[in-house]
Order: C-alpha cells, then structure tokens, then sequence
C-alpha cells in the first residue's frame, strides 16, 4: 500500500454538520453510495465492516475507527479483499471525514483517502469517492430541507396561534394585516407540485447554483420586496382556524415535493428573476425560506401589537 498517494475531496453541502455526520454514519448511506451493508458501533477501536455483492462476488470489507470527534471528524482504517492485498496494517489505507460548518444553513465536507495500491487503483477511486461525495450532499440536503420545513411551519403555526383575534384582521396602515401575511404565505406556496412539474425545462447550472442568492434574499429583513398583484393578499376577516387547516396542506404538499421530485429537474413554468429557470431544489428553498421570512414578519407586527 503506497501511504504517499492521498486523495481529498470537499464538497459544499446545503445543510448542517449534524445533518451531514448523521448522515456518514448511517448505514442508508452506506447502501445508497455502496450498495454495501455496514456494521458498526463507530466507537475508536472497534470494527468497520462492510458486505455485498459486487459483480457477481460477495465480499465483506472490513476497518477499525481510528478517531471519532462528534460532527466533525471520523477517521478509520479500511482493507477490501478486491485489492489482493494482504490482511495486515500494511495492507490498509485510512479514510476520513471532516466536515466544518459553514453557517447555520450549510458546511463544508472533505472525504480523505491515504494509501493506494498504484496510480491505476488511485484513478479508479476518485470515481467513487465522487459519486460518494454527490450521495452525502444529496441525501443530506433532502434531510436537512425536510427540517427546516417542519421548523418554519411549526415556528409558523406558533405566530399564528400567538396572535390576538382582535390583531388578526386589524387594518394597519401600509402595512398587511397578520391575516394578510398568512393569506399571501398560502397563495404563494400553494399547488407547489403542479407548477414545478408542469413544464420540463432546461438550465445549465448545477442544480444547487442560486441557493446561497435565494437564501440571502429571502433571510435580508432590510430590503423589501413588492409582490406581483396575483399574490397580494385582498384585505378581509380571515379565519385563523381555516388559514392552519390549509397550511397543513401546504406542508404536506412541500414535504411531498421534497421526498419525490428530483432535485437537479428543472422547472420551465416560469423565471424567477435574477436567478432564471431554476431547479426543483432551488424553488423549494425559495418556497420554504419565503414561508420563514414572512413568518418572522408575522412575530415582528405581534411582537408591536399595533
């Protein structure tokens, strides 16, 4: 085994550290990215195995956790029978992951390899080190925007029952009522599904591309947006009650989208200026981090009590 060759990979993930380490650890992961059952307590010192079938052979991988600092670092020997290597240290190279948060909403993981057989066994991994790298930042970007969501509308439903009927529907001067905010959050998210499947469309960033320019869009409090006239909100008596039934929908209907559509397809229905046709991934931030603004509008206008 040739410990000078390394290899490293890091990959911008839309999602927490402990989205993303829970992720590594799991063996869902492992079947996703390897088609191999995992078996281990990644405790330091105990045995990593891995076991499948691979062209036709069944094989059992095996490894010991080297280190472990919790959502950050995981370190651990690793030796496959495919290497017709022999079964000694010397026989082994180490793999690890590092992960380091980026903000609250995304961090950076590096996947680590040292020790090759050659260059022809090192070339032969950076495949599948790529492909692991694609599933750990798709399977946790899947989780952690399902968290979010449930986060966002449990904040959501918490404003909504805070607010006194008497605020609910009172006409405040230039500015929605509370009724108002929740009428526009329904219109602007509703049928979500439909509209992004509507009408294939094509682009050619990468499906990720616009979620840091959403994100900060959606989270800048300092700047305000005019809504086109189909999403504003007629100002009436609405019925809290009523408003929480169809949120409910609207939640159901968004964690739908995120559990059955893929992401990288792109939605031909309409551009969403400056970002352009954007993928199913990318509307739904802009759908769940639009529902969270306008919630933190909602504590802000309760908070004053006009």
């Amino acid at each position: 085994m040739n410990k000078d060759l390394v290899f490293s990979k890091s990959t911008k993930i839309y999602a927490s550290e402990n989205t993303v380490w829970n992720k590594l650890l799991s063996a869902q992961f492992y079947h996703i990215a390897w088609g191999a059952t995992l078996a281990t307590t990644w405790h330091v010192g105990s045995s990593v195995e891995f076991s499948g079938e691979w062209d036709g052979v069944q094989y059992v991988d095996k490894g010991i956790v080297l280190e472990y600092i919790e959502t950050r670092f995981l370190k651990f020997s690793y030796w496959s029978s495919f290497w017709g290597a022999v079964d000694a240290p010397e026989g082994y190279c180490h793999i690890s992951y590092t992960i380091s948060q980026i903000n609250e909403y995304s961090c950076e993981y590096t996947i680590t390899q040292e020790g090759f057989r050659d260059q022809t066994h090192y070339d032969e991994t950076v495949e599948l080190w790529a492909n692991t790298s694609n599933v750990s930042k798709y399977e946790s970007e899947k989780d952690e925007l399902r968290s979010i969501t449930t986060g966002v509308f449990a904040d959501l439903m918490s404003a909504i029952e805070s607010t006194p009927e008497k605020l609910y529907n009172k006409e405040i001067p230039g500015k929605w009522s509370p009724g108002q905010i929740v009428e526009h959050i329904i219109i602007g998210n509703s049928g979500l599904k439909e509209f992004l499947t509507a009408t294939p469309g094509n682009a050619d960033n990468t499906y990720d591309s616009n979620i840091d320019g959403i994100r900060n869009l959606m989270l800048n409090n300092e700047v305000k947006y005019t809504s086109p006239d189909f999403l504003l909100p007629p100002y009436k008596n609405y019925n809290k009650e009523a408003h929480k039934e169809i949120l409910m929908n609207v939640k159901t209907e968004i964690n739908d989208c995120i559990l059955t559509l893929d992401f990288h397809a792109i939605c031909g229905s309409a551009e969403m200026p400056p970002f352009g046709f954007m993928s199913y991934y990318e509307w739904i931030n802009f759908s769940v981090f639009h529902i969270l603004r306008h919630t933190r509008q909602l504590n802000t206008l309760v908070a004053k009590n006009y």
